[in-house]
């Protein structure tokens, strides 16, 4: 890991949390291998459902999916020391690991993915949230309740987002809302080329310049947990369809 990457996940995993964050939690930097991975997928930020179970309790053992301060032997935040922090981002990195406890909404996703050509548990995929905090209440209900927080948070994190499609080998940006395409395409400035329908979703394709490389943006209006209309193999579908019309466009998966 290159020290100055380092040093920058390293800052934000020691970041403040919320008054929102779920007690105990460290901001979610990314989930999979992000080292390897050249197509990202992108949400609004981590489930509360990543650190706790059912009845708000903390996840332990083998159904721990992420480190937290608990589990890493610290007071708080401010307190983790080099080996805490780099112990932190091993397990973010190892997240879609064979016989790991992969939350169920990531299962529609990483058909898509695999149609795309990628995959999340061999380190060609990886998922990022546009705001890294597991927010308790979920971020809807956060959004309706204390609409300034939940806006400070998105603010405060687009930068480290911005910086981390800047910083890693990421060729192709995968949203999965209209507002997470809308948001992240104004982060990059990306253009859009194509769009049509697919089942109950809207998709659009689009890229934008970052670095000294051209970066595809695609995504859909849906949630794929909602009632969209498609099954595992048409969310496959979706995924080659997606890719057909990045290849068309000039655009490397």
């Amino acid at each position: 890991m290159q020290q100055a990457i380092q040093q920058r996940l390293f800052d934000r995993l020691r970041a403040a949390p919320s008054k929102a964050t779920v007690a105990g939690s460290l901001p979610v930097l990314f989930f999979g291998d992000l080292f390897t991975a050249r197509v990202v997928t992108v949400g609004l930020n981590p489930s509360r459902q990543e650190y706790l179970d059912t009845r708000g309790s903390e996840l332990t053992g083998t159904a721990r999916r992420f480190e937290t301060v608990g589990s890493l032997g610290v007071r708080d935040r401010a307190a983790l020391a080099p080996d805490h922090a780099g112990k932190a981002i091993e397990t973010m990195r190892d997240y879609f690991g064979i016989d790991k406890p992969v939350y169920s909404w990531f299962a529609g996703l990483a058909r898509v993915v695999e149609g795309l050509g990628a995959s999340f548990q061999e380190g060609t995929a990886a998922h990022l949230d546009l705001v890294q905090e597991a927010t308790d209440p979920v971020w809807s209900g956060l959004s309706k309740i204390d609409r300034a927080e939940a806006t400070r948070l998105l603010k405060s994190d687009l930068p480290f987002r911005k910086w981390q499609i800047e910083a890693f080998p990421i060729r192709i940006i995968v949203c999965t809302s209209r507002r997470v395409l809308d948001e992240t395409s104004a982060l990059i400035g990306a253009t859009f080329v194509d769009e049509g329908d697919f089942a109950r979703l809207r998709w659009r394709i689009g890229s934008a310049s970052v670095g000294d490389r051209t970066v595809g943006v695609v995504g859909w209006n849906l949630p794929l947990v909602r009632p969209t209309g498609l099954t595992r193999e048409t969310q496959r579908e979706l995924g080659g369809l997606l890719a057909a019309r990045l290849d068309a466009a000039g655009i490397a998966v």
